[in-house]
């Protein structure tokens, strides 16, 4: 006669859970592109027409609650402004957009903990026309 093993009841309520836990990590926040932007920054910023340097500042990054693949940077181009920002892997693209008498776009590079972006600024009172293009490298510091 053949012997029968049952599953002991505590191993019945462990296997679910154990998959339950091997599931998470696909829903984890490293999924999210975002996430590796998100901090404060030391900006060093110079004009790509100029080529001066411009004073020192600091930004923060942090994702945009309403759209996944959106960021919000804020103190952008050292004018206490914020702007929506889109990020697909390590590329950020600061799309088109106008703040008071100025307007903003651009793309950089995520690479270590520095961001590497060329944008230009141009003047919103209707004629366009350009004020500056800039280079920024943003260091993370928090």
């Amino acid at each position: 006669m053949k012997q029968r093993h049952e599953t002991p009841v505590c191993l019945m309520g462990f296997i679910p859970v154990m998959c339950i836990f091997l599931l998470l990590p696909a829903c984890s926040d490293d999924a999210d592109d975002r996430s590796k932007f998100v901090g404060r920054y030391e900006v060093q910023e110079q004009s790509l027409e100029t080529y001066t340097q411009r004073d020192d500042y600091e930004v923060r990054i942090r994702k945009d609650a309403a759209t996944e693949n959106l960021v919000l940077i804020s103190n952008f181009y050292n004018l206490d402004i914020e702007v929506d920002a889109s990020i697909t892997g390590n590329t950020v693209n600061v799309m088109r957009q106008t703040h008071n008498i100025y307007t903003y776009e651009g793309s950089g590079t995520l690479t270590g903990s520095v961001i590497v972006m060329d944008y230009t600024v141009s003047s919103a009172q209707g004629d366009g026309e350009l004020i500056d293009r800039l280079r920024a490298e943003m260091t993370l510091i928090d």
